[in-house]
């Protein structure tokens, strides 16, 4: 240990006026979060020079309206869609009358989403080794991977998580170029009528952007109500602010970051080889031993966040809450899914 590094923990141990400099250290995600970080710390460097740009979902159900729409959001320098195709649609019929000059997804085109593992509760490690996983088993082609990820409200651990899985991508499919879709997870997001949803949601969008992600889509604060273009303006207009102050490239060599996302990274590739083992994600999937551990880990968070919500509640009044008949989508999640999504503040609704 440098002497830098032994003057900073001698004075947090004087702070501490006799206690254990071991009890400032907490877990998150099953990773140590230290109270500092030094040189020493850092395993493994890892530099990522990605600049975040402005996606936006549409869904397409008529070729005029989404003409339109599309234009609109030109107008705004908006350049990236993705597209949820109504039923009755094709992707070739779709695809000649958009137009050419600007890039699309289609949602159902995705090589891997992994919004369900982050939404059913599912740690930052399993989110990386299950979204490799199931990455490994779909049937790649030439064609660039796109990856969509959930991004929670702990922003070391998921500016971590996505350099981590930067790192992950670039190692296990090297010949392939890959993009990041990021989106803000609903798993933490309240009813009360309060700012705290607004901050939850900003502070998803720079832990994307200082992560890496290639793409940011807006998010809906209020995520029981139905989108409108002026809520969804607003967003997009965050994001470009945030992206314009706030570069990926800002974090190579924070000593916090560079130790956070190596040890995510090494703690992936070992829980990899063990679901390799077990015959892989669909037959983790099909016997429900993959439903069984990430409603292990939810249910940790959940203990957790339970703990910190009625510490709160000795302290503060909480705000009002929205109510049923100011719903315009069901909060929660459907329990009959596989993965079903788990809102944190679920069991005091």
């Amino acid at each position: 240990m440098d002497i830098a590094a032994k003057q900073w923990k001698q004075q947090l141990q004087f702070q501490l006026q006799g206690k254990d400099y071991e009890s400032l250290i907490t877990l998150a995600g099953d990773i140590p979060i230290l109270p500092f970080y030094t040189e020493e710390n850092v395993k493994s460097p890892y530099t990522i020079t990605t600049t975040t740009e402005v996606a936006v979902s549409l869904f397409v159900s008529d070729k005029e309206q989404t003409l339109k729409r599309i234009e609109w959001w030109q107008s705004l320098s908006v350049r990236f869609f993705v597209l949820t195709l109504h039923p009755n649609l094709t992707k070739e019929t779709v695809l000649q009358w958009l137009p050419s000059s600007l890039p699309y997804l289609l949602a159902d085109t995705l090589t891997v989403d992994t919004t369900n593992y982050q939404n059913a509760g599912a740690s930052v490690v399993q989110q990386l080794a299950f979204g490799i996983a199931k990455l490994q088993e779909n049937s790649l082609t030439t064609k660039p991977i796109t990856l969509k990820v959930g991004i929670g409200s702990t922003l070391l651990l998921e500016i971590a998580k996505l350099r981590a899985l930067r790192r992950l991508l670039a190692e296990q499919t090297p010949a392939l170029p890959f993009y990041l879709i990021a989106e803000i997870s609903n798993r933490g997001l309240s009813l009360f009528k309060s700012t705290y949803n607004e901050h939850y949601v900003q502070l998803g969008y720079e832990a994307a952007i200082l992560g890496g992600a290639d793409y940011l889509l807006p998010k809906q604060p209020l995520f029981f109500k139905k989108n409108n273009l002026t809520t969804e303006k607003e967003q997009v207009n965050t994001i470009r602010q945030l992206a314009a102050t706030r570069k990926a490239s800002a974090m190579n060599g924070v000593y916090a970051i560079e130790t956070l996302s190596y040890e995510l990274y090494k703690k992936a590739l070992i829980l990899l080889e063990q679901v390799q083992k077990q015959g892989g994600l669909k037959t983790m999937l099909k016997n429900r031993n993959l439903q069984r551990q990430i409603a292990e880990k939810a249910q940790k968070e959940q203990e957790h966040f339970n703990k910190l919500y009625h510490s709160y509640l000795l302290q503060e009044t909480l705000p009002e809450q929205y109510t049923r008949k100011e719903w315009d989508f069901f909060p929660f999640g459907n329990h009959k899914d596989q993965l079903p999504p788990r809102n944190l503040w679920e069991p005091e609704k």
